[in-house]
């Protein structure tokens, strides 16, 4: 049974009466749940079914030990009960320690490290061991650690940028240049993308959505006081025709790959855009996609080597065929 606002508020009244083997009769928990919730009357009826539901409700779970002495009033049982202790199920307890061995990858960075703790203090709580009766529990599931990375400093100060709606300014250096150049940022959003984290956000000057990682910044970012342009960014638009996290004013085109039965299973169990389309031939698949051809594109498809074959466009086949011809040309 659903139980609503009030009826949790008296929940929560009547466990502090009967606390410490605490006892309280019935005229003294109505009494309680008046003054709480600045109501009245409460009528017997509500109280007792509220006894009850703490008891044996199924949803609520408290499944309180709560008995009655006829002459001094209703207790618990159990000194130790209390509805704010209520243990979680094994499954509840599974979820928590998941999230909590997720969040663990990021424990290096500050704002993320805030919400491990709360999470981690929860899993404490719970004695994650009780899962186990082995006391030297090994953990059965790894994620994959992203390495620390240049930048990652400047992450909090970007997100409250972003939610406050200020404007940032920082010097960055791209990797191609030794020239540092001073940007003033209208931040949009935080994007990570293979173990680096970028920044996407309209350029003051040049007026145009850029992408910044984080390892190219070289100042700290700071406020400045520019009026902030809020252009209604929409993630899923921006990216919605690239694979990656570098985008461009290029319209999309019609990717088509020939991809061998081996390499076309791993495109198929784990798509690499929402536009694929696959097609099972004879000895091949054919793979379509619907997409800027980019460098993170390029970079894919060469890693595959000749488990693939670029049929269209014509310009990203000459292209993996320049790169292909550079590599052996090297040897």
């Amino acid at each position: 049974m659903p139980a609503n606002k009030y009826a949790l508020i008296r929940y929560r009244v009547i466990n502090r009466c009967l606390k410490d083997y605490q006892f309280a009769t019935m005229d003294k928990l109505i009494q309680v749940c008046e003054d709480a919730l600045s109501m009245s009357p409460i009528s017997e009826r509500t109280i007792y079914q509220d006894l009850r539901d703490m008891r044996e409700d199924d949803q609520l779970g408290y499944y309180a030990p709560i008995r009655l002495n006829r002459d001094k009033g209703y207790y618990y049982d159990d000194p130790d009960y209390s509805i704010d202790n209520i243990p979680l199920g094994e499954e509840e307890v599974k979820a928590l320690s998941f999230a909590a061995t997720m969040l663990d990858q990021f424990r290096n960075i500050s704002i993320f490290s805030t919400f491990t703790g709360a999470v981690q203090k929860v899993v404490e709580a719970m004695n994650i061991k009780r899962l186990s009766k082995e006391d030297d529990l090994l953990p059965f599931i790894e994620f994959e650690h992203s390495p620390v990375s240049l930048g990652q400093q400047f992450i909090e100060p970007i997100i409250l940028a972003i939610k406050n709606k200020k404007v940032i300014r920082f010097k960055y250096q791209r990797f191609v240049t030794e020239k540092v150049l001073s940007h003033d940022i209208h931040p949009y959003l935080l994007k990570q993308y293979h173990s680096r984290w970028y920044l996407i956000g309209l350029h003051d000057y040049h007026e145009d959505v850029a992408t910044y990682c984080l390892d190219r910044i070289v100042s700290d970012p700071e406020v400045v006081d520019i009026p902030y342009k809020d252009i209604g960014f929409n993630t899923r638009e921006y990216f919605k025709s690239v694979i990656g996290i570098i985008t461009s004013f290029e319209k999309p085109q019609k990717v088509v790959l020939k991809l061998t039965p081996h390499q076309a299973w791993y495109v198929i169990t784990q798509p690499i855009h929402p536009s694929q389309k696959v097609t099972e031939k004879k000895d091949h698949f054919i793979v379509e996609l619907k997409v800027i051809p980019t460098y993170e594109l390029i970079m894919l498809i060469m890693g595959w080597g000749p488990e693939v074959e670029v049929i269209q466009p014509k310009s990203l086949k000459s292209r993996i065929f320049e790169l292909h011809k550079k590599c052996t040309d090297r040897h």
